[in-house]
């Protein structure tokens, strides 16, 4: 079968479901497998995700780029249209 990080169904209520991924677990399918993930409802492990969603951000090099775009401002000139050739 094939693994993916996508949480299931009864991940929907989890604080740790990102959406597209588990915060925590790279097969979050095999957790469910006895009934019941230990990270469910755990406030062990919702304490770490708290404590990590505080530590600061790297930002990559995309975001730094284009932050610096939109902090450019273009130059103050007024239009000057070309004159026209005889």
């Amino acid at each position: 079968m094939h693994r993916t990080r996508k949480p299931v169904r009864e991940c929907h209520s989890c604080l740790l479901n990102l959406g597209d991924i588990c915060w925590l677990y790279a097969y979050p399918r095999g957790q469910w497998r006895g009934r019941r993930c230990r990270a469910f409802e755990n406030e062990e492990f919702y304490a770490r995700y708290e404590e990590w969603l505080k530590e600061p951000t790297v930002k990559t090099r995309r975001e730094l780029r284009r932050e610096a775009f939109r902090k450019h401002k273009p130059a103050d000139t007024e239009f000057v249209p070309a004159r026209r050739r005889k």
